[in-house]
C-alpha cells in the first residue's frame, strides 16, 4: 500500500476526478459544520445545518452525474448492492409511516433527513466507483484526520478550562460535545475511528507512520478519559476482544507500546484535569456494570420499557417517523416529576421500531447485519485481511453505540458508517492489498 498522504490522494487525471475528490472531502468533514453554523438567532435545530450541508452536496453530486449521463447507471449499480437495497426499503417504510403519524409535520422533517442519508449513500458510492482505489486511501486518511481534529479539540478545550480554573469533569460541559451535540456520541465517534489507527499500526511498515499513530492514540485516549462515557469504554473493551480473537498474533506482539500509550493518556488526564477527585476516572469505568442504583442507567431502562410498550401498541406502522418525542410525553409525565420530554430512547433500534413498526426496525437492523455477515463469510473463506477486520470493528462499534445512544440522529456518525460500508464494497471489487508497504 503506497503512502496515503494528501498529495498522493489528489494526484489524479482530469478535473472530473478532482471535483469528485473535493466533494468526497466535504462529505467526510461534515463535522466541521457545527451546530453553531448559521445558528445566529438560535432558530435552527442544532444538527440542521449539517443536513442542509449534506443536501447541497447531494445536489452537486447528482447534478454532476446527470450532466455526464451517469445518473441512471449509478442508481442501477447502487441498487444491486444488498446494503443499499435494504436501506432503500427502510426509507420506503419510513415514508409509509408518515400516513400513520401522530404529528405529520414531525414525520416529514425526519423523513427528509433519512432520505438525505440514502441520497448521500448513493452519492458516496458513485464517487467510489469513479475513483477506485483512491477512495480507500481517502477513507484511511480522512478517518485519521477526523480523529485528530475531534480528539485534539476536546483536549485543547479541557486545557483551556483548566487555565481559567474551571472544573473539567462536569457532565453538562458543552465543550465536551464537539461536533455531535452529545458527549456519548462524541466518545463513540472517537472509538470507531481508533479502529483505523489500529490498521496503520498493524499493517504499515513505515516506522514514522507507526510512531505518529501512537501519538494520535495518546490524544484520542486522553479525549476519552476526559469525556468519561461508559458506553465508549464498554464498546472499546468489546471491540478489543473481537480484534484479539481474529488477529491475536499481531496484537500481542505490539500490545506493549499500545498499553503504555493508554496508561500515559490515563495518568496525563488524571493528573492534569482531575484535581478534585483523583478516583473519578476509575470509579466511572468501574460503574459500567449494570447498577440499579445508577440514575442514568435507570433512566435508560425506563426509556427502553416505554419504547417496548409503544411497539406492542403499534407494531405494524408505528407512531410515525420522528414522533417518539411526542409519544414519550405520555410516558414521561407518569414517571418523572416536572417531566422533561426525552427526544430519544437511547436505543436506535427500539426507537425506530416504535416509530415505523417492527418491519422497519428489522430493516434498520439488517443495515448493520448484512455487511457484518458479508465480512464473516470472508472470514470463513480465510480471506479476512486487516482492512475487512477494521470494517468489522467500525460497524460493530456503531452498532453497539446504536444500542445505547442515537447515532442515526447525528450526521457526523451516520455518514462515517456509510463511508465505511462504501469502503467495504469498494474493497470487495478491487485488488486492494493492504499488506504491502
Amino acid at each position: 500500500m503506497e503512502g496515503f498522504f494528501i498529495f498522493d490522494i489528489y494526484h489524479t487525471k482530469g478535473m472530473k476526478n478532482v471535483f469528485q475528490l473535493v466533494l468526497l472531502t466535504l462529505y467526510f468533514f461534515i463535522f466541521l459544520i457545527s451546530e453553531s453554523t448559521l445558528n445566529l438567532y438560535l432558530s435552527w435545530d442544532r444538527i440542521m445545518p449539517q443536513f442542509l450541508f449534506l443536501s447541497i452536496l447531494n445536489t452537486l453530486t447528482f447534478a454532476h452525474l446527470l450532466r455526464n449521463n451517469l445518473l441512471l447507471t449509478t442508481i442501477n449499480s447502487a441498487l444491486k448492492e444488498k446494503i443499499i437495497i435494504c436501506y432503500s426499503l427502510f426509507i420506503a417504510v419510513c415514508f409509509v409511516s408518515i400516513f400513520f403519524a401522530i404529528n405529520i409535520s414531525e414525520s416529514i422533517v425526519s423523513f427528509s433527513q433519512y432520505l438525505t442519508y440514502l441520497l448521500s449513500f448513493i452519492a458516496i458510492y458513485s464517487i467510489s466507483k469513479s475513483i477506485g482505489k483512491i477512495f480507500l486511501k481517502c477513507f484511511i486518511f480522512f478517518s485519521v484526520s477526523a480523529l485528530f481534529i475531534e480528539s485534539s479539540s476536546i483536549v485543547y478545550n479541557a486545557i483551556d478550562r483548566v487555565l481559567i480554573d474551571e472544573q473539567v469533569f462536569k457532565r453538562d460541559n458543552f465543550f465536551l460535545r464537539t461536533f455531535t451535540g452529545n458527549i456519548n456520541i462524541a466518545a463513540n465517534s472517537i472509538v470507531s475511528k481508533i479502529m483505523v489507527v489500529y490498521l496503520i499500526i498493524y499493517t504499515y511498515k513505515d516506522k514514522r507512520l507507526v510512531y505518529l499513530s501512537y501519538v494520535l492514540l495518546f490524544i484520542a485516549f486522553s479525549a476519552l478519559f476526559i469525556l468519561l462515557t461508559r458506553s465508549a469504554f464498554l464498546s472499546l473493551a468489546l471491540l478489543t476482544l473481537v480484534m484479539i480473537s481474529f488477529n491475536y498474533k499481531k496484537i500481542f506482539t505490539r500490545s506493549v507500546p499500545l498499553v503504555v500509550v493508554v496508561l500515559i493518556g490515563y495518568f496525563f488526564v488524571n493528573t492534569t484535569f482531575n484535581t478534585e477527585n483523583p478516583d473519578e476516572i476509575s470509579s466511572r469505568i468501574n460503574s459500567i456494570a449494570l447498577n440499579t442504583e445508577d440514575d442514568s442507567i435507570n433512566e435508560r431502562l425506563g426509556y427502553y420499557s416505554d419504547a417496548s410498550k409503544s411497539i406492542m401498541q403499534y407494531p405494524v406502522f408505528g407512531i410515525g417517523i420522528g414522533n417518539w418525542k411526542i409519544k414519550s410525553i405520555e410516558y414521561a409525565r407518569n414517571t418523572i416529576a416536572g417531566y422533561t420530554v426525552p427526544y430519544h430512547t437511547h436505543n436506535d433500534f427500539l426507537q425506530i421500531s416504535a416509530e415505523i413498526g417492527v418491519i422497519g426496525g428489522l430493516l434498520y437492523l439488517l443495515i448493520y447485519l448484512i455487511p457484518l455477515y458479508q465480512i464473516l463469510i470472508k472470514l470463513k473463506d480465510g480471506v479476512l485481511d486487516n482492512l475487512n477486520l477494521v470494517y468489522l470493528l467500525i460497524i460493530s462499534a456503531i452498532l453497539i453505540d446504536s444500542m445505547l445512544n442515537f447515532p442515526i440522529a447525528r450526521p457526523v456518525n451516520h455518514i462515517f458508517l456509510l463511508f465505511t460500508m462504501v469502503a467495504m464494497l469498494q474493497t470487495s471489487k478491487t485488488n486492494f492489498h493492504n499488506e504491502s508497504t
